[in-house]
């Protein structure tokens, strides 16, 4: 079964200021934690962006998870959970297909998280592992998620402190360039914006 490897937020996001833009975009697909920004937050986007943020903020209030949360969970075993539903949450709500409930509950279930203490490593093997899935991948849809996701991974891996040579560095800037613009490339409104967003950024977008 295939799963996303997806970092665990560590619950800074809340207490941030609030991002607009193609970066609100950005922030809810990359982490998985907080819901959409509302629509006062992203009123500059395009049309057809706007039309997708709407279907995605209509599908946030139909959607129940399919998880079943841990029972007398610590305190990090319940936030593990809640990255979880966050991940099957974003998915759903991504990819409004017959079937999207029951993949996202797959991906979410599967996904082996880490906690992200800002060093190269875990975005280096997150991408990692998200391009073994790649390689074989049952639900091709998933794809412009998936090298969203990596390729984001990737250019936090060649800024982060532990990143390596400068050789090494800038091959993972390449890589996370080149998955970046294929993720923009792929059709789906909203991961071209987040996508569009890093591109222009060149910069990690941490926790």
């Amino acid at each position: 079964m295939l799963a996303v490897l997806i970092v665990s937020l560590l619950r800074l996001a809340a207490t941030a200021p609030q991002s607009t833009g193609s970066a609100a975009v950005a922030d809810a697909l990359l982490w998985a934690v907080n819901p959409m920004a509302p629509a006062a937050q992203t009123r500059d986007l395009p049309a057809d962006v706007q039309a997708r943020l709407a279907e995605y903020r209509s599908r946030e209030q139909t959607f129940r998870s399919a998880l079943k949360p841990p029972r007398n969970p610590s305190t990090l075993e319940q936030e593990l959970f809640m990255d979880r539903v966050g991940i099957e949450r974003v998915l759903f709500c991504l990819f409004p297909r017959r079937d999207s409930a029951r993949i996202a509950a797959s991906y979410a279930s599967d996904a082996h998280i880490e906690i992200w203490e800002g060093m190269a490593d875990s975005p280096r093997l997150e991408a990692a592992f998200i391009d073994n899935l790649l390689r074989d991948l049952p639900q091709p849809w998933l794809a412009p998620y998936l090298n969203l996701i990596a390729g984001h991974r990737k250019l936090c891996a060649s800024q982060l402190e532990g990143s390596g040579t400068e050789a090494q560095r800038d091959t993972f800037a390449a890589d996370a360039r080149r998955q970046l613009t294929r993720a923009r490339d792929a059709g789906h409104p909203l991961i071209r914006v987040a996508a569009d967003h890093l591109l222009t950024r060149g910069r990690c977008l941490e926790p």
